[in-house]
C-alpha cells in the first residue's frame, strides 16, 4: 500500500488542480442567474459549509483505523450487506461523473478551440493517459498533480492580471442586487462540485500527517475558493453577468479578450492546452478512487485491471452521453441533487450513525 508515501498536502494539491475546470463551468453560468452581480462570491459562501463537512468527516476518521476509508466506514455503520451496496453505488457514481466530465471536457476543448479535431481522438488519448498514470498508483497521481499545480496557477494568474484591466466595477457591485436569498443559493452549485473531492479524499483512509489533515485541507480549499472568486469577478466584471451566463465557455472567452498585442494574440489556445492538466488531474483521481472502491468490493482483485476496467466504463459512458455541450450542462443541473446525496449525504449520515450507536 502507498499510504505512507501519500500526504494530505499532495491530495489537496491534486484536487485543487482537478476542481478548477468543473468549478469554472458553474461560475458564473449557474451562480450568475441566482446571484446576478454577486455570482463571483459564491465560492466564498460555499467554503464554510464545505469545511464544516470535512471537519465532521475528519473527526470520524480519526477514531477509525488509519487504513479505514469510506468503504470500511459504511460497513461498520450499516453492516456488510448494505455497506457493500453503498460502496458499489459510490464507485458507480464516480464512474458516471468521470464519464460526464470526460465528455464535457472533450466537447468544450474541441468546440471552443480546435473545431476541426475529432473528439474521439481526444477522448481515447485522454483516457489512455489517465489509465497509464493511474495504474502507477494514487501516490504517482498525487505527485503528477503537484507538477500541474504550478502550470495552472501561473496560467490562471496571467489571465487574471491581463483581464483585471478591463473589469468594470459596476458589473460586480452590489452583490445583493438580486436579493440575499439568491446570493446564498448560489453557493449550492459550487458545493455540489466541491463534493467530488469527498469520495476521493477518504477512499483509502487517512494520509501521513498526524492531526494536521483538516488544517491542510482547509488552507488549500480556501486558496482554491479565493482563486475561483477572483476569476469569477474578472469574468463578470468583463462581460457582465447577463452576457457571461450565455457564453459556452466563459473562461476561454475571457482568455480571448485579454491580450498584450501580438505577444498574447492567441493566449486562449495556450490556456486551452494547459487546461487539459486540470481535466487530467480530476479524471485520474476519480479513476484511482474507483480502483480503491473496487478493491474493497472484489477482494484480491488486481488494481491495474480494476483501473483499466474503470477506464473502459468511463469512456463507454462518455460515448453514450449526448454530444451537445449545452445539453450536457443541462444534464449536470439535473444530477446535482444525486451528487449531493452520494458525496455528502451518505458519508455524513454514516458518521452520525456511528456516533449515535457509539461504535467509535
Amino acid at each position: 500500500m502507498e499510504q505512507e508515501r501519500m500526504t494530505t498536502r499532495q491530495m489537496a494539491i491534486l484536487l485543487f488542480c482537478g476542481l478548477l475546470a468543473p468549478l469554472l463551468r458553474v461560475i458564473p453560468e449557474e451562480t450568475g442567474p441566482l446571484a446576478g452581480e454577486g455570482g463571483w462570491a459564491a465560492p466564498l459562501l460555499a467554503l464554510p459549509v464545505f469545511l464544516l463537512a470535512l471537519w465532521a468527516l475528519g473527526r470520524t476518521f480519526r477514531r477509525l483505523p488509519r487504513t479505514a476509508g469510506i468503504p470500511q466506514m459504511y460497513r461498520l455503520a450499516y453492516g456488510a450487506g448494505l455497506g457493500g451496496l453503498l460502496t458499489a453505488a459510490t464507485a458507480l457514481w464516480l464512474a458516471v461523473m468521470g464519464a460526464f466530465n470526460l465528455r464535457l471536457y472533450g466537447e468544450s476543448f474541441v468546440s471552443s478551440i480546435y473545431t476541426d479535431t475529432n473528439i474521439w481522438l481526444f477522448l481515447v488519448v485522454m483516457m489512455a493517459v489517465v489509465c497509464l498514470v493511474s495504474c502507477r498508483g494514487f501516490a504517482t497521481v498525487c505527485r503528477m498533480g503537484r507538477l500541474f499545480f504550478y502550470v495552472l496557477v501561473i496560467t490562471v494568474g496571467l489571465v487574471i492580471l491581463l483581464g483585471v484591466r478591463e473589469v468594470r466595477l459596476y458589473h460586480l457591485w452590489p452583490v445583493w442586487l438580486q436579493g440575499w436569498d439568491g446570493l446564498l443559493l448560489s453557493a449550492g452549485p459550487v458545493l455540489s462540485v466541491l463534493g467530488f473531492s469527498v469520495p476521493i479524499l477518504y477512499c483509502k483512509g487517512r494520509t501521513s500527517e498526524h492531526g494536521q489533515g483538516e488544517k491542510i485541507l482547509a488552507a488549500w480549499f480556501s486558496l482554491l475558493c479565493l482563486l475561483l472568486s477572483a476569476v469569477g469577478a474578472v469574468i463578470i466584471g468583463l462581460f457582465g453577468w447577463q452576457t457571461a451566463i450565455r457564453l459556452q465557455t466563459p473562461f476561454f472567452s475571457m482568455a480571448k479578450e485579454v491580450t498584450l498585442g501580438e505577444i498574447t494574440e492567441r493566449i486562449e489556445a495556450i490556456v486551452a492546452a494547459v487546461w487539459v492538466f486540470s481535466d487530467l488531474a480530476m479524471l485520474a483521481a476519480q479513476v484511482c478512487a474507483i480502483g480503491e472502491y473496487g478493491k474493497e468490493l472484489w477482494r484480491g482483485g488486481s488494481r491495474r485491471w480494476l483501473i483499466c476496467g474503470a477506464g473502459v466504463v468511463v469512456i463507454l459512458g462518455a460515448a453514450w452521453m449526448d454530444s451537445a455541450t449545452f445539453e450536457l450542462q443541462e444534464l449536470w443541473k439535473g444530477l446535482q441533487g444525486w451528487n449531493a446525496v452520494i458525496c455528502y449525504g451518505l458519508p455524513l449520515s454514516a458518521c452520525l450513525l456511528l456516533r449515535v450507536r457509539r461504535r467509535i
